[in-house]
């Protein structure tokens, strides 16, 4: 299963790598990290994408929140999560039509750069609505694809004070 956690912490060297590797020791595969700071400038809000079973992912989020520097963990099942992530498609400029535009458009993605012959679209979402514009923009004019880490959209909170989820 696919669950995210989502990790307030103080912004400490080492931490992220504190972290993979206690992930890694129990083999709990990661899917993506995101790291940012808060408004609060000295906290920081991880995010990770994992794959594992429901008792490994509980006990792990428990010894993670026993790190002295880490205030909270939350752990989801990724499906229930409220997550976005950013995605970019290149497209060769041969490959731009009315069709390919009705595409951005009903997916509700953008065109934010246009360099030498490709196109650039941005796209932000869940996976799935992601993946619906690759299999739209697929074939012989894609270039490139790439896709950003999840970021939550969650707010945590701490001793009843509400952390902005939102990295800066």
């Amino acid at each position: 299963m696919n669950y995210l956690l989502n990790i307030l912490s103080e912004d400490r060297k080492g931490l992220m790598s504190i972290i993979t590797s206690m992930l890694n020791r129990k083999s709990i595969e990661i899917e993506s990290i995101s790291a940012a700071k808060t408004d609060i400038h000295t906290q920081v809000l991880i995010n990770i994408e994992v794959i594992a079973n429901d008792t490994d992912i509980k006990l792990m989020a428990f010894k993670i929140e026993n790190i002295i520097e880490v205030y909270k963990v939350e752990v989801e099942l990724l499906q229930h999560a409220s997550y976005q992530k950013l995605a970019l498609y290149t497209l060769h400029k041969d490959g731009y039509n009315t069709k390919v535009n009705n595409q951005i458009q009903k997916y509700g993605a953008i065109i934010v750069g246009y360099d030498h012959d490709v196109i650039t679209i941005q796209k932000s979402g869940r996976d799935e609505d992601i993946q619906l514009l690759y299999n739209e923009l697929e074939g012989k004019y894609l270039k490139s694809f790439s896709k950003s880490a999840v970021i939550s959209l969650k707010a945590i909170s701490v001793d009843d004070d509400t952390v902005i989820s939102k990295a800066a």
